[in-house]
């Protein structure tokens, strides 16, 4: 399997210190990982919404790119919200050829699923105080997936709940990383074909 690992915002290291901690398990696993081409740079919370429209459309056309070598995408945080945009500019001859891996995802908790998605995992934890705020924030596109869970009905998604996580980027501590790897792993596996 391929991975592409898009990060969240307000980062500085492209990752390194959250998303990318599962590049040793999937290289470990006999995988190959992207995480260069998943890394948009740094953004802060109004780059992501307000302004810098030029900038954010280039960063979806790269991830779009990424993506359409992808087997599984596996974002955290804001990565969610520009994944979802980004597989929504694939053409029609990727749907339902992707798997998507979301932790604590900052996205709303009906937001549509693209079409390229052949299997959603939203991980999530009631612990989540970071999507619980943002989601207050006026114009928007995050919500509280992150701490509840997606809602929708599309079939297509399945949610995992850890209340042990203890906040918004907890998944990728050493302590939980583990847990976090094995959870989407298996996930992946699962809905890789």
């Amino acid at each position: 399997m391929h991975f592409v690992d898009v990060h969240g915002f307000n980062v500085r290291d492209g990752g390194d210190a959250t998303i990318n901690q599962n590049v040793p398990y999937i290289l470990k696993a006999g995988h190959t990982v992207d995480k260069d081409e998943g890394s948009y740079g740094y953004y802060s919370l109004f780059m992501v919404s307000l302004t810098k429209s030029k900038q954010r459309r280039r960063v979806l056309y790269r991830l779009a790119k990424a993506f359409e070598t992808a087997d599984v995408i596996w974002t955290h945080s804001n990565g969610q919200n520009f994944a979802n945009q980004a597989l929504d500019m694939l053409p029609p001859e990727y749907n339902n050829t992707k798997i998507l891996i979301a932790t604590s995802p900052a996205a709303n908790r009906d937001t549509l699923i693209p079409q390229a998605v052949k299997a959603q995992l939203v991980m999530y934890t009631p612990n989540d105080w970071a999507v619980r705020l943002s989601s207050i924030i006026p114009f928007s596109r995050w919500g509280r997936q992150g701490a509840r869970g997606y809602d929708g009905d599309d079939n297509r998604n399945t949610n995992f709940k850890n209340k042990k996580i203890p906040g918004h980027s907890a998944w990728w501590l050493p302590k939980y990383m583990d847990e976090t790897w094995n959870v989407g792993y298996a996930f992946a596996l699962e809905h890789y074909s």
